[in-house]
């Protein structure tokens, strides 16, 4: 028989207090952004979100340009991780063997585990020299007819930006993904081979049994992604303004903080990134409360 021991605190399952304490800690934070967001809300009110000028001389603060390059960024570094991600899951489920197996999901954890500072330099003095002269100016001169390339590469861009959080998160995605994919109950793969399908048809099927998962760990992913400061304020260009190439420089709302807020003088300006960081904790945790959900949906079959 097992026995199970629940520690208590006056009469409080351990367990139920650390949830109380975790709800307690994300209520703060968002508390205090919100009291501390409210002079720069009350003075521009959604112009804050909807709006492209920031200039604290003159009082104005929008961000619409942060916001735009978060997303951007974002979107364009989960497309890039997708297939990575979900590749490198089936290649060490399927297709490695054992004691190989364990030394690449090693390697995997420990890319997961790097700071962050380390990707972003990484992706200033290797890939963004490398990448520039060679495949981003090859996209432009032949495919510069499109808005998406229709700017020279010179410096930090979108897509390098991108490129170097797409890096960043496929570890995270792929033991997400790896862990998810592993879930597949024994009996279906014992009679997915009974039937004398090959393993390809064997992945295929798993993939689809695991579809809203993949959905649900990717989320997840884009919603670690979405808040990256150092990486992303070193590679993006830190140049405030929209624009449709994503060869273009541009900035983000963690990469805007980081670089202004140390210089921020005035309390509206600072009130008004603090306004861009509840935008920000906004959509990240919506993000994660969206892949928590689909997960469990998927893994209750």
């Amino acid at each position: 028989m097992k026995t199970e021991f629940v520690v208590k605190i006056r009469g409080w399952p351990f367990s139920s207090l650390g949830v109380i304490i975790v709800v307690a800690l994300v209520g703060a934070m968002l508390g205090a952004l919100v009291y501390y967001s409210l002079p720069a809300l009350t003075k521009e009110g959604l112009l804050i979100y909807t709006t492209n000028r920031w200039d604290p001389n003159a009082g104005s603060f929008g961000g619409l340009a942060a916001i735009y390059g978060t997303f951007v960024v974002s979107l364009v570094a989960v497309t890039m991780s997708m297939p990575l991600a979900v590749g490198s899951a089936i290649f060490i489920n399927e297709f490695t063997p054992g004691r190989l197996r364990g030394l690449l999901i090693a390697i995997n954890d420990m890319m997961a585990g790097f700071p962050t500072v380390i990707y972003g330099f990484w992706g200033l003095y290797v890939l963004g020299p490398t990448l520039n002269p060679t495949l981003f100016t090859w996209l432009h001169s032949n495919l510069g007819f499109i808005p998406l390339f229709s700017t020279r590469p010179i410096g930090g861009s979108y897509l390098l930006a991108a490129t170097v959080l797409a890096v960043m998160i496929t570890p995270f995605a792929s033991s997400l993904v790896r862990e998810v994919y592993a879930q597949v109950p024994s009996v279906m793969v014992e009679g997915i081979y009974a039937l004398g399908l090959t393993k390809l048809d064997a992945v295929k099927i798993k993939l689809s049994y695991i579809a809203k998962s993949l959905l649900g760990a990717l989320s997840l992913a884009l919603g670690r992604g979405i808040g990256e400061t150092v990486a992303v304020a070193l590679t993006v260009g830190g140049v405030l303004k929209v624009s449709q190439s994503l060869l273009s420089p541009g900035i983000t709302i963690p990469s805007l903080i980081a670089n202004q807020f140390g210089s921020a003088y005035t309390q509206i300006e600072q009130s008004a990134m603090l306004s861009l960081a509840l935008l920000l904790f906004a959509i990240g945790l919506t993000f994660i409360i969206a892949s928590k959900l689909v997960l469990l949906r998927g893994g209750a079959r």
